[in-house]
C-alpha cells in the first residue's frame, strides 16, 4: 500500500492505493480514514485494486473543499479522473457524496453505497463539536464517536446487534481519530457537506447505485460490499481523454485526466470548478510564495512524508524538526524561509506521517542516512540544512557523514547533557504511548505535551523545574498533540536516539560552515557554553531572539531570528 497526493483545483487530496492501477475509488465515512481502511480492504479483498481517499479536511487532504458539496465532489472527481477508476464506493456518511462524484466522472460505470443509514441519522443531528478544549477532552469525545460507529447501529449507543463488522484494532481506530483531528474546524464543514450532498444541483450522468444496507444490523463487513463490485472493474482500462459532462464547454470536454503531483494553474482550477468537470490539463505549474504542499518520497526506510514550500528553482534547504512530533510545527519557519529557499521538511521514519519501519530502536546515523536520501531525491546538488533539537544532531551527523551533500547548516540547540541527566531522561522522559480500546493514550499524550511547556524535564512537576513559558492556547496545544499522536508507539525512537547521540565527540569533526544557536526560551539554551567549547574553529555560535517554532514568541523577534538564519545561509564563503 502506498500513499500519494493528487492535486486538484481545490487543493491536494491524499489517496492510499493497493495497486499501481486501482479500478475503484473508495470514499470513507465516519468510521474510517484513508490509510486504515485501505489496509482493511487489502486484508479482506487482496485481489481488489483500490484507491481510498482521505476526504477534504481529513489528514493530508486540504480542508478547503470540505465546506461545500460542489468543491468536495469536484475535487474527488478530479482524483477519480487522475487515477482512471471505473467504480466509486461511498461508505456510510459518504454515500450521497459518492453519487455526486460519480456523476462528474464520465467513465464511471459503477456506484456502490454502503450503510446509508448513518447518513440518514446524521441529518437529524447537529455536527459534533471538535473545537479544541484546554483539557483535551474533545479528543476523547471524538474517539468515542468513531469507536461507537463500529459497535452500534447508526448513531445509537445502547446495544450492539449480531451481524455487524468486527471493530478495528485500537491502532487502526487511532489512525482514524488522529486523521479527523488534524483539521478540527474542517470536520464540522465536512459533516455538513456529507448531509447536504444529496442536494447536489449538478445533473451528471451517474450509474445506478448498488446499495448495501445493513439497516439495524450495524456496520457492514468490508468483504460483504467488496463482493458486490463487478470484477470487470478491478483494473481500469488505459486512461483516455473522457468526454466532459453535458454542461461543459467544448474546450473542457477535450481535457485530459489530471496527473498525479501536478498543480493546475489558478485559471484552470477556476474554470474546472465552474464546469464541475472531473479533469484538468496536465501542464505543471511552479508553486511559489508561502503555499505548503505535501508529498511522499520512496526511500530505503519506506515512504517519507514531506512538506515543501518555495520556488523549486531556489536553493534547496532541508528543515529537520524536533522529536517527538512531525514537521508541521515548522510551517511558520518554512513560510519565513520560502522567499529565499526551496524548503523541504520531512517527517523522520517513525515520526509524523512517514512509515514506521523500526520498532526496537534507531540511531542518529540511520536517520541521517534517510535524510540524505531525501536530499538526493529532491535536490540537484548540495543542500542547506536547518535542524532543531533532534533535527540539529541529525543535521550534524549528516554534515559529518556527507559533507559533499551540505552547503551550510544551522544547528539549533543540539542536546548536550551530563551523563547522569541523560540516563534520567532515557528512563523517564519517553513512556510508552500505545493506543488502547478506551483511548486513554489520548489523555497521556495531551498531558505530556501540556507539561512540556511547564517543566524541564516534563516529568519533574516541581517548582524547581519550572520553565519561563505559558501553556499554549488550546488550538496550538492540539496541533502539538496531534503531531505526537501521528508518531504513535514509535514516537520515542528518534527522541531517544538524540539523547544518546555523542554530540561532544562528533561536533569536532564538523567541517561544513555551521551556525549553532538557541533562543532564550529554549530549555537547551544552557548547552551553548558546552557546545562552544566542543565546536571546531570556524563554527559560529549565537543566541537568537526567538525560537521560531514555539508558540507565543514575539513576532518581531521571530522575524529577526529568521533574518539571522537567512543571512548566515546566504553568506558568501
Amino acid at each position: 500500500m502506498r500513499g500519494r497526493h493528487v492535486d486538484t483545483g481545490h487543493g491536494q487530496i491524499r489517496v492510499w492505493t493497493t495497486d499501481d492501477r486501482p479500478g475503484v475509488l473508495v470514499l470513507p465515512g465516519i468510521r474510517w480514514s484513508g490509510r486504515p481502511l485501505a489496509e482493511e480492504i487489502a486484508l479482506g479483498a487482496p485481489e481488489l485494486p483500490v484507491a481510498v481517499a482521505d476526504l477534504p479536511g481529513v489528514a493530508g487532504s486540504a480542508p478547503g473543499a470540505a465546506a461545500g458539496v460542489g468543491p468536495a465532489a469536484d475535487a474527488l472527481a478530479q482524483v477519480a479522473g487522475a487515477l482512471g477508476v471505473h467504480a466509486i464506493v461511498g461508505l456510510d456518511m459518504s454515500c450521497d457524496l459518492a453519487a455526486a462524484v460519480a456523476g462528474r466522472v464520465p467513465h464511471c460505470g459503477e456506484l456502490v453505497q454502503v450503510d446509508p443509514g448513518y447518513l440518514a441519522a446524521a441529518r437529524e443531528m447537529p455536527p459534533p463539536d471538535l473545537t479544541p478544549r484546554a483539557d483535551g477532552t474533545h479528543l476523547s469525545r471524538l474517539w468515542q464517536m468513531v469507536r461507537n460507529s463500529h459497535l452500534f447501529p447508526p448513531f445509537s449507543t445502547r446495544r450492539a446487534v449480531p451481524g455487524r463488522a468486527e471493530a478495528p484494532s485500537a491502532a487502526a481506530l487511532d489512525r482514524t481519530v488522529v486523521a479527523f483531528a488534524e483539521h478540527p474546524e474542517a470536520f464540522t464543514a465536512l459533516w455538513q457537506t456529507w448531509c447536504r450532498a444529496g442536494e447536489d444541483p449538478f445533473a451528471g450522468t451517474r450509474p445506478a447505485a448498488v446499495v448495501v444496507n445493513s439497516e439495524d444490523t450495524g456496520p457492514t463487513p468490508v468483504v460483504r460490499w467488496t463482493g458486490r463490485l463487478s470484477r470487470a472493474h478491478g483494473h481500469p482500462a488505459p486512461v483516455q481523454a473522457p468526454a466532459g459532462p453535458p454542461s461543459a464547454p467544448a474546450h473542457d470536454r477535450a481535457r485530459r485526466s489530471l496527473p498525479l503531483a501536478v498543480e493546475p494553474s489558478p485559471a484552470t482550477a477556476s474554470s474546472c470548478a465552474a464546469a464541475s468537470c472531473a479533469t484538468a490539463p496536465s501542464g505543471p505549474a511552479i508553486v511559489r510564495g508561502t503555499a505548503i504542499r505535501r508529498d511522499f518520497l520512496d526511500t530505503s526506510a519506506g515512504q517519507v512524508h514531506v512538506r515543501v514550500a518555495g520556488d523549486p528553482e531556489a536553493p534547496p534547504l532541508i528543515a529537520l524538526h524536533s522529536a517527538p512530533g512531525s514537521a508541521r510545527l515548522l510551517e511558520p519557519l518554512m513560510r519565513g524561509l520560502a522567499p529565499d529557499f526551496h524548503v523541504i521538511a520531512p517527517d523522520y521514519p517513525g515520526n509524523g506521517e512517514s512509515d514506521k519501519p523500526w520498532r526496537d530502536g534507531v540511531d542518529i546515523g540511520r536517520l541521517a542516512d534517510a535524510m540524505a536520501e531525501v536530499a538526493e531525491r529532491r535536490a540537484d546538488g548540495p543542500v542547506h540544512l536547518w535542524g532543531t533539537h533532534t533535527g540539529a544532531v541529525i543535521a550534524l551527523e549528516l554534515c559529518v557523514r556527507r559533507p559533499d551533500l551540505v552547503r551550510r547548516a544551522v544547528l539549533e540547540a543540539p542536546p548536550l547533557l551530563p551523563a547522569e541527566f541523560t540516563s534520567d531522561i532515557l528512563e523517564n522522559y519517553l513512556p510508552p504511548l500505545r493506543a488502547d480500546r478506551f483511548g486513554s493514550h489520548l489523555v497521556r499524550a495531551w498531558g505530556m505535551r501540556h507539561d512540556m511547556f511547564l517543566f524541564w524535564p516534563w516529568y519533574r512537576d516541581r517548582t524547581a523545574a519550572d520553565r519561563p513559558l505559558r501553556v499554549p492556547r488550546a488550538r496550538e496545544l492540539h496541533d502539538w498533540t496531534v503531531g505526537l499522536l501521528q508518531s504513535g508507539p514509535t514516537y520515542h525512537l528518534s527522541y531517544a536516539a538524540a539523547f544518546r547521540y555523542p554530540t561532544r565527540d562528533r561536533l569536532p569533526e564538523l567541517t561544513v560552515p555551521a551556525l549553532i544557536c538557541a533562543g532564550p526560551d529554549d530549555m537547551l539554551a544552557d548547552n551553548l557554553p558546552a557546545l562552544r567549547s566542543a565546536a571546531p574553529d570556524g563554527v559560529t555560535l549565537a543566541s537568537t531572539p526567538a525560537t521560531c517554532w514555539y508558540p507565543d514568541q514575539d513576532p518581531a523577534a521571530v522575524a529577526e531570528t529568521v533574518r539571522l538564519y537567512r543571512d548566515f545561509l546566504t553568506a558568501v564563503p
